[in-house]
């Protein structure tokens, strides 16, 4: 029997796993905001980078490497958008936004702007955003859990170019900053 034939060695599928996007309004309470599970089309896994720095002797010419520090690398997440106002996730992560602080700014506005400002940043800074990536297996059971931590929106792509001479299906792309990730291997249940 060859060991990927035994039964006891299935190896990890990229399509087996579920998102969860837990997003609160700028008033503490849950809302809403996140998209539906089966809208994420796709889910970037944390990628954990060493820097190091290359050291040579001058005498000998022998190298050494040495660890200077670490850093867990920002994440995008893919959903689909759809035209059904519940579903919608351009409205969605547009009402996350605005119930968080940020306002459009009129030039004669500029003052309250930078209040209104300084709320969303302050909102998005005190944990509005909960991320989980959860592994499953063949039976639906999962597997394994990374829960991301502080996690923060860097960019919004809300679709991209339009094109008349194609008919893809649209996605809003959210790039994710976050200090660090923590893995949990969670045991299958029978």
């Amino acid at each position: 029997m060859s060991f990927w034939q035994s039964g006891n060695n299935e190896p990890k599928r990229s399509f087996r796993w579920v998102a969860d996007i837990n997003m609160f309004s700028g008033e503490d309470r849950v809302a809403d905001f996140g998209p539906r599970r089966f809208l994420v089309q796709s889910f970037t896994k944390p990628t954990f980078t060493l820097a190091n720095e290359s050291l040579i002797n001058n005498f000998t010419s022998e190298t050494e490497i040495i660890v200077k520090n670490y850093v867990w690398d920002d994440i995008s997440i893919t959903m689909v958008d759809v035209e059904n106002p519940d579903y919608n996730v351009s409205s969605n992560l547009y009402d996350w936004l605005t119930s968080l602080g940020y306002r459009h700014v009129q030039a004669e506005q500029e003052e309250n702007g930078v209040t209104q400002m300084s709320r969303l940043f302050t909102n998005l800074y005190a944990g509005k955003l909960r991320i989980a990536l959860t592994q499953i297996n063949a039976d639906g059971k999962p597997i394994e859990r990374w829960t991301f931590n502080e996690p923060q929106p860097t960019s919004i792509d809300f679709g991209g170019d339009l094109e008349y001479d194609s008919d893809k299906i649209m996605t809003v792309t959210m790039g994710i900053t976050y200090v660090t990730a923590h893995y949990e291997k969670l045991e299958v249940e029978a």
